[in-house]
């Protein structure tokens, strides 16, 4: 019984020297904060170029954005001449910088950029990689169905030459950003050619008061190109048309020039009640205190009516 006894005591002192530690540098590790900071390139119509970064803490497969972190961001090499601009994250961990005019004809010499992130001295982001990119939309009518056609192009050798393999969504635009498809597919790939064609499937959609709507085609985080954005808009809606004269009836959710005839006579019914009976405790103060102000009337009796003889009083009783 003993021996069993220390046999215990020994196991208990094992897991306590051994198996405690250890458990406490693997919560340690599971707890260890990694901090994550991601850029994007965005083109929008070819005339607006501009950077998103996104600054974010993960911990315990918890992410949560970090709040009013300083960067600097580089157009290839770190220079004060290439400076883009000072970042500072805000509540939702991002910052937005455009490619200022200062630096064109530095973004014009190349057909690839590499854009550099530091924070402080220290290096953050090194091999963000673009290159130049141009994207068109172009439409046509043959035998009743419209087409779409998107071409993404990209600068090498001095030169414009088609980009291969870009996956696009293509469609009508939509609010909030989204892009309702122009046919079946969700997203298209260019080819060879650099172009997709798509014929648009969801007709008879509206569009404002002169039928116009936005067509749009767009890439999202391409690995060569980043984020492209290209925008038109054609007049293929159904003219959007209104009809005010609903609002011309005497509704509860018109104009109160329109107000329904029974609600005027309930308003101005409580109105006309609550104020009269306020007039009227008015008018019956003002006599309560009129009858105050005027002197006590001295009343006179008639004492053949009203004097009692005590003679009469005895032979009654």
């Amino acid at each position: 019984m003993k021996k069993m006894k220390l046999n215990k005591y020994s196991l208990l002192l094992i897991s306590v020297f051994f198996i405690f530690p250890y458990s406490g540098s693997v919560a340690q590790e599971k707890s260890a904060p990694k901090e994550l900071v991601k850029l994007q390139y965005f083109n929008n119509n070819n005339r607006v170029q501009y950077l998103i970064l996104e600054s974010t803490l993960k911990e315990n497969k918890v992410i949560s954005p970090r709040i009013n972190m300083e960067y600097q961001l580089y157009l290839d090499s770190i220079t004060k001449g290439t400076l883009i601009a000072k970042l500072k994250t805000d509540k939702n961990g991002k910052a937005k910088a455009f490619i200022p005019p200062s630096l064109k004809n530095n973004w014009n010499g190349a057909a690839q950029h590499t854009f550099i992130v530091t924070s402080g001295e220290e290096e953050i982001i090194s091999d963000f990689l673009i290159t130049r990119s141009r994207i068109t939309l172009d439409t046509a009518t043959s035998d009743g169905v419209k087409n779409i056609t998107v071409s993404v192009m990209k600068w090498e050798n001095n030169t414009w030459i088609p980009s291969p393999e870009v996956e696009l969504k293509v469609g009508i635009a939509r609010t909030g950003g989204s892009i309702l498809p122009a046919g079946d597919e969700e997203t298209y790939t260019t080819d060879s050619s650099g172009t997709v064609a798509v014929d648009l499937k969801k007709d008879s959609l509206p569009g404002d008061l002169k039928g116009n709507y936005v067509l749009a085609a767009r890439a999202d985080d391409n690995e060569e190109l980043g984020n492209l954005l290209i925008e038109r808009t054609v007049p293929w809606g159904l003219v959007t048309k209104t009809d005010n004269s609903f609002f011309q009836k005497r509704t509860l959710w018109t104009t109160r020039f329109r107000t329904p005839l029974w609600l005027l006579f309930m308003a101005y019914s409580i109105v006309i009640g609550v104020w009269g009976t306020i007039i009227y405790l008015i008018v019956q103060l003002y006599k309560i205190i009129k009858l105050g102000d005027t002197p006590t009337a001295k009343y006179h009796t008639d004492k053949s009516k009203s004097e009692i003889h005590l003679t009469d009083l005895v032979e009654k009783t």
